[in-house]
């Protein structure tokens, strides 16, 4: 190998240049996508149910937006809120608004039966004392009090029906031109089009945050410790080219950047240096220690010295996350298999670019501050490698005793998928969600098909009894159906008597109500009320669910009582929260299989090539306990498991089992030598450890630009990420040799490495 690569050293650069060259030109192609739908599979009933809706009433989606100003209700005040409604309308990705311009109600004037908006805005009254009749009739409405406009009179909901075909970027971009329009409000947004279109904005200032300073840090802690330019150059290098790689590969193909996506280029910039920097402290010790000169000759020594370690870092890592493929969500499985596939691209540089190019470069010089560090190691190594020695087993107990209070908070931990969570408590997304669930209706918006015809008495008197029975939950803050505008249709044509608020209970009266309700609503309202072929009524409800539990048991309600009422026929509920719910039990079913296919394959590779099962359990249960820990650490913290947290147990596998990995294979060869496990310990912690610590702060470093991610699950991806490498770390130097200090002499000597 190491003759063929001096052979053609030229030729490797030069290839490995080209592809990255190459690869680059369709990076252009990449596309954000913050739409939760993006991470859902296709056939989960939630997303089923989401599109039947859909197609039914021409949409299932909806944006909520309020305004609010202390002079609200003044004539000036009115004005400006009724220019507002119209310049929603105007929007071209709105198809309806609702709201107390445009919400109607039956009225008996002197033409006769009309229909007109509680407020209308052509005829807003022009003095203070009508704005204040007004306020005083419009907080006894039922229908939108508390609803449309706050209790307290200071705020208006305009809740705003997007196209099919909506763009976030150019919706949301509308309503902010409209809102610096109207400075004299204050303006709140809340809705899966405004969450998108913040997802979007927020992963394009991640990706360069994560990209650029997860680059720096890895810099930094190669300037550290290797003290030399090729130590920083080659293994930096190295990740940019699988990062130019990877992406470039997505591109061609045509991938999306989701959320999910932001874990790829922290996890190459964490891990696509680890085996340049192995193979560089070999390449060190070869020429400072061992005092090699012949190019071919260190590069046949480092081939030799980390062939086995380092293919075995390298199957478990790809191995953990190929392990993503089984996912039933198409977007983690995609993760997977494209970190996997810039990971083999930075071993193949490893294996072939870098050795060729330090075989092309001079060596480097001897100086006097590497020896003065050696001989510091060397010293610290074997003090480290006594007390391991000598507090083996008390290391083990306290590995153990760890691992069991893990454990216990592993019950603790909260599963919540709810989107608004995915930001911080300041962010324009959760205050504009807080502050509509408390003056208005709520944030939430879910739509239930109910299947039953509004043109007969009996489907009326069905559609009737799932609104009374919606309205009185408790998270419930408002519904509106075609039920409505029929009840209060039927008062009016009986002098308003409250006794007559009701459905009609014959099916002519039904007909002819709804024939006059037909006539008096918009096409683009009346589609979202009743299905065209009138076999279903559509119920808009808005909820003050602000966790995805409480959303999921109000669905669960309003399914198990729209069965009791029609009973076997389809219904369907609606919700992006809903698919985002079933998206995260998915999602820990992928982590479970995931988790598992890692270990099996972890522990057959490991077992493989040290040819012994003893090996691979060692490594593969060190590594079970850290995830415990992991997960512990996530239960005492109350971190919440979500779909970028799910994925570090498979993760913090195939990862931290590269120190382990290293340290036994240099251990080994130092037993197989003669040493005894004191010196085998000392000898591998000064020279293998070196690389283990360096490659551990390479990542450790690289995981805390996810710290300052705009998203709470990158964060705490990163915090999770941080946590496990340093338990990798603290195993691979301290917990590992000690457990391989407890077996006996005779054992190793059977062992070939």
């Amino acid at each position: 190998m190491a003759a063929f690569v001096y052979r053609f050293r030229y030729l490797i650069v030069g290839i490995f240049c080209a592809l990255t060259l190459g690869a680059a030109f369709f990076i252009p192609n990449l596309h954000f996508e913050g739409d939760i739908q993006a991470l859902a599979p296709s056939h989960v009933s939630s997303v089923l149910e989401f599109r039947r809706v859909n197609e039914l009433f021409g949409g299932a989606d909806s944006l909520a937006v309020s305004v609010q100003s202390t002079s609200l209700f003044t004539p000036q005040g009115l004005a400006e809120a009724a220019a507002i409604n119209r310049e929603l309308q105007e929007l071209a990705d709105v198809s309806d608004v609702v709201s107390i311009f445009t919400y109607v109600e039956p009225t008996n004037t002197e033409d006769g039966l009309s229909f007109v908006p509680y407020v209308d805005p052509d005829a807003l009254p022009s003095d203070q004392s009508g704005v204040d009749a007004l306020k005083v009739r419009l907080s006894g409405a039922k229908a939108v009090s508390g609803k449309l406009v706050s209790a307290d009179g200071d705020t208006l909901l305009y809740i705003l029906q997007t196209s099919p075909n909506v763009s976030q970027i150019r919706l949301i971009g509308g309503i902010q031109k409209i809102m610096a329009a109207h400075s004299g409000f204050s303006f709140h947004m809340a809705g899966t089009p405004f969450i998108d279109y913040q997802m979007v904005k927020y992963m394009r200032h991640d990706v360069v945050i994560l990209v650029v300073f997860g680059l720096l840090a890895v810099v930094l802690v190669l300037l550290v410790g290797f003290r030399s330019l090729r130590g920083v150059l080659l293994p930096l290098f190295t990740i940019g080219c699988s990062l130019v790689i990877t992406f470039g590969f997505m591109g061609l193909l045509h991938a999306k950047i989701t959320i999910v996506a932001l874990i790829i280029p922290v996890m190459l910039i964490a891990i696509c240096n680890n085996y340049a920097i192995h193979f560089l402290t070999r390449y060190y010790e070869d020429v400072f220690i061992n005092g090699i000169t012949d190019r071919v000759e260190i590069i046949d020594s480092s081939f030799r010295s980390l062939s086995k370690p380092v293919w075995l870092a390298f199957l478990t890592t790809v191995a953990s996350f190929v392990s993503f493929v089984t996912s039933p969500i198409p977007r983690i499985a995609e993760m997977g298999l494209f970190i996997a596939f810039g990971i083999t691209y930075a071993f193949a540089m490893t294996m072939f670019f870098i050795p060729a190019l330090l075989s092309i470069m001079p060596l480097p010089k001897k100086h006097r501050r590497y020896h003065a560090n050696e001989a510091l190691i060397t010293s610290i190594s074997r003090k480290a490698g006594g007390f391991i020695a000598r507090h083996r087993l008390a290391i083990l107990a306290v590995t153990i005793l760890v691992a069991v209070v893990g454990a216990f908070f592993i019950p603790h931990i909260i599963v919540d998928s709810e989107m608004a969570n995915y930001f911080n408590a300041d962010d324009p997304v959760r205050e504009g969600i807080n502050f509509i669930n408390k003056k208005v209706s709520g944030s939430q918006l879910i739509k239930v098909s109910l299947p039953a015809d509004p043109r007969t008495a009996e489907g009326l008197k069905k559609a009737d009894e799932f609104q009374e029975y919606a309205e009185s939950l408790g998270q419930v803050g408002s519904v509106f159906s075609i039920v409505d505008s029929i009840k209060s249709l039927n008062r009016v044509f009986h002098e308003g008597d409250p006794a007559f608020d009701a459905v009609p209970d014959d099916d002519e009266a039904a007909a002819q109500m709804l024939l006059l309700v037909e006539t008096s609503l918009s096409p683009e309202r009346l589609a979202q009320l009743v299905s065209e072929d009138y076999q279903n009524v559509c119920f808009n409800i808005q909820l003050k669910a602000v966790d995805s539990a409480t959303l999921q048991k109000t669905a669960d309600l309003l399914r198990a009582k729209a069965k009791q009422i029609i009973g076997d026929d389809e219904i369907s509920i609606a919700g992006v929260s809903l698919i985002a719910n079933e998206l995260n039990g998915l999602v820990i079913i992928s982590m479970l299989e995931s988790f598992a296919i890692a270990f099996v394959l972890v522990f057959v590779f490991v077992a493989f090539g040290f040819r012994n099962i003893p090996s691979g359990l060692a490594c593969a249960g060190i590594m079970i306990a850290i995830v415990v820990v992991v997960f512990g650490t996530m239960g005492i913290t109350k971190i919440e498991l979500s779909t970028a947290t799910a994925l570090v147990a498979s993760i913090t596998l195939g990862v931290g089992i590269d120190y382990l990995i290293h340290f036994s294979a240099r251990w080994f060869s130092e037993r197989k030598q003669g040493r005894s496990a004191q010196e085998a310990t000392a000898k591998a912690l000064g020279l293998t450890g070196r690389g283990i610590i360096i490659n551990a702060l390479a990542i450790v470093f690289a995981v805390i630009p996810p710290f300052f991610s705009q998203f709470r699950p990158i964060m705490y991806f990163g915090v999770l990420c941080f946590v496990s490498i340093l338990l990798s770390l603290i195993c691979g130097l301290v917990v590992m040799p000690a457990l391989l200090s407890t077996i006996p002499d005779t054992f190793f000597k059977r062992i070939k490495v």
